[in-house]
């Protein structure tokens, strides 16, 4: 009976003192386990920043606001509206400024001593100088109107501006490349729109070209 107990004494500790350790292997190898498996800061941060970043609106929006816009493509026909249009703001400028021009200079002269000033120019009559200063504030007013109508124009149709600058080294090539030779230039035989200004579609530039191929044609017949 005593051994028994004795027996049982004993048998307890040494299940305890064999359970003990394969509590702390497993715990162990539960350990390892999760550690190895883990993985480190710095992988994280490798393969989880980039694709957070792209995943960001602001990032998102700056790629497609950075995109250019595509400019806007024009044909002949278009061109060439949006050229005649540029010609009317250049002439209703150039009126409009040879006016404001003119009206201040008489302005200007008409409180001068225009007999002093007639005397000093060649000894002028005052209403010849008097004409004269106005005709030169009109002419002034005349040559500064393009300038005030091309950038006008140019604030208008700003979306059109660079495909119409393309278009125009374009035309202007092909003005060069087929236009004819005007040193023989003649009163029976005069050159046909040398700038190629009269173009004002497609049908005026094929005419054009009907011009200058007559224009070769009656020279060669002319000279043989």
């Amino acid at each position: 009976m005593s051994a028994s107990v004795l027996g049982g004494r004993l048998a307890a500790p040494a299940i305890k003192s064999i359970t003990a350790p394969s509590r702390m292997v497993f715990n162990q190898s539960a350990l390892l386990h999760s550690t190895a498996f883990r993985p480190s800061p710095t992988a994280i941060e490798r393969h989880v920043r980039p694709t957070s970043l792209l995943q960001r609106p602001g990032v998102r929006m700056q790629s497609t606001s950075s995109t250019p816009k595509d400019d806007v493509k024009l044909d002949w026909n278009s061109f060439f509206k949006l050229r005649a249009s540029r010609r009317r703001y250049s002439l209703a400028s150039s009126v409009v400024s040879s006016l404001v021009s003119t009206t201040v200079g008489v302005q200007v002269l008409s409180s001068q001593d225009l007999e002093s000033l007639g005397a000093q120019v060649m000894g002028l009559d005052p209403f010849v100088v008097l004409g004269m200063a106005t005709a030169a504030c009109g002419a002034a007013g005349w040559l500064v109107g393009p300038v005030v109508g091309n950038g006008l124009w140019g604030l208008v149709y700003r979306r059109f501006t660079p495909s119409v600058a393309i278009k125009e080294k374009e035309f202007f090539d092909r003005i060069r490349r087929f236009r004819v030779d005007p040193s023989t230039n003649s009163i029976a035989n005069p050159v046909p729109d040398y700038y190629g200004e009269k173009i004002g579609s497609v049908q005026g530039y094929r005419q054009w070209l009907k011009d200058q191929r007559a224009y070769n044609r009656k020279r060669r017949n002319f000279i043989a």
